[in-house]
C-alpha cells in the first residue's frame, strides 16, 4: 500500500537478507527465508589485508610480503517498526518469504515443515492473537469497565470511541453507565436523548495486526537462529546469509558472527502483546567465499561464489567482486 503522492521505491523487494538453512539429509537443498528491509538500512563495511613486514638493517623503509586478507566484515543495522509495516504493507503473509531450494517432489510439504513451529494455520492461531486476546478479553476487562464508568469516558468520549472501546475489551455487561455525547449522563433527565453506540466490528483489523506481529516475531527468531546449528545433527551449521542491497551489495554470501536486538523506548509497546513497536536489529556479518574453489564466474550459480581478485574489477565485465544477481533482480 503506497502513498499516492510518492512513487513507491519498492525497498523490500530490492533490499533484503536471504537466509539459507541446510536441509538435513538432503544434500545441497536449502530452506530459504527472506527478511526484507522496510526502512533505510545502515551497512558499515571493512576489510583488512595481512602483510609480513621486514625491517632490514640500515634501510629507512620496511619491505612487505602480501600474506592474504581477512574476510570482509559487514555491520548491518535496521529497524522493524510494527505500525509502519502494518500501514504500508498490510497484506504481508509468511508464505511470501519462505521458499525451498532443491530438487523435491513435494516442495509445499517441505515449506510447511519449516514454518510450522512459528505460524499457525491462520492469524487466529498465532501467538500474537493468543496473547492479545488473553489481555483484552481477560486481564484488562475489569480495568476497562472502570474506565467506561469514569467521568472522563462519560463526558469526553465520542459514540464511535465508546463503541470501539467496549468491543476491543469485550465489555458486554449492562453495568456500564449509559453513554451520551458531550453531556453528563443523567438517566432521569427527560431532555437527554441517549445516543445508541455504534457497533464496530474490529475483528478483521485485530487479526490483521496480529498477523503482522507474528511475522515480525518470526523474522526476529530467524535472526536469533542465525548463530546456531541444527541441534539434532550438529554437522549442519548456521545458515548462509546473502545480503542484497541494490548495486552496492549484490547477493554477498556471509555468516553471522553475532547479533543484537534492541528497541526504541520512545516508540512504546503494542498494548495487547507487549511487542515493542520499533525493534532495532544489528548483525555482524563476515563474507564467506567458497563456490567450487575454482575460477570466479558471475554467470554460474556455483562459480559466482568463488574468490575474486582485482582482476574482476579491472578486467571483468561487471567491474565488481560481488557474486551478482545473475540477471534476476
Amino acid at each position: 500500500m503506497g502513498n499516492r503522492h510518492i512513487v513507491d521505491r519498492k525497498l523490500p523487494e530490492r533490499a533484503k537478507l536471504m537466509f539459507y538453512f541446510p536441509v538435513p539429509t538432503k544434500g545441497s537443498d536449502y530452506y530459504v527465508v527472506e527478511l526484507p528491509f522496510f526502512e533505510n538500512v545502515s551497512i558499515k563495511e571493512a576489510k583488512k589485508a595481512r602483510y609480513q613486514k621486514y625491517s632490514l638493517i640500515s634501510r629507512s623503509s620496511n619491505l612487505h610480503s602480501y600474506l592474504g586478507a581477512d574476510s570482509r566484515t559487514l555491520n548491518v543495522s535496521f529497524n522493524m517498526t510494527m505500525p509502519h509495516i502494518l500501514d504500508t504493507h498490510p497484506g504481508l503473509t509468511l508464505e511470501k518469504y519462505i521458499n525451498y531450494q532443491g530438487d523435491k517432489d513435494n516442495v509445499d510439504a517441505e515449506r510447511e515443515k519449516f514454518k510450522k513451529p512459528y505460524k499457525g494455520d491462520s492469524s487466529t492461531k498465532g501467538m500474537a492473537f493468543q496473547l492479545g486476546t488473553n489481555y483484552t478479553k481477560t486481564l484488562a476487562t475489569e480495568s476497562a469497565k472502570q474506565v467506561l464508568n469514569s467521568d472522563w469516558a462519560l463526558q469526553g468520549m465520542t459514540a464511535q470511541e465508546h463503541a470501539e472501546f467496549r468491543q476491543s475489551y469485550g465489555v458486554t455487561e449492562n453495568n456500564i453507565n449509559p453513554f451520551v455525547t458531550n453531556r453528563s449522563v443523567v438517566e432521569e433527565d427527560p431532555d437527554i436523548v441517549p445516543i445508541k453506540p455504534i457497533v464496530i466490528d474490529d475483528n478483521q483489523q485485530k487479526q490483521l495486526k496480529y498477523r503482522i506481529i507474528d511475522l515480525i516475531i518470526y523474522w526476529t527468531n530467524i535472526v536469533r537462529s542465525s548463530v546456531v546449528n541444527y541441534s539434532k545433527n550438529p554437522i549442519y551449521g548456521p545458515p548462509i546469509i546473502r545480503l542484497r542491497h541494490g548495486i552496492m551489495y549484490q547477493d554477498v554470501p556471509c555468516i553471522c558472527t553475532s547479533y543484537s536486538i534492541d528497541y526504541n523506548e520512545a516508540a512504546g509497546y503494542d498494548m495487547d502483546t507487549l511487542l515493542p513497536r520499533q525493534l532495532k536489529i544489528s548483525l555482524k556479518l563476515e563474507e564467506i567465499r567458497t563456490g567450487d574453489f575454482g575460477e570466479f564466474d558471475t554467470t554460474s550459480i556455483i562459480k559466482k561464489d568463488n574468490l575474486a581478485g582485482w582482476e574482476a574489477v579491472v578486467l571483468g565485465d561487471t567491474h565488481s567482486m560481488d557474486p551478482g544477481y545473475g540477471g534476476v533482480f
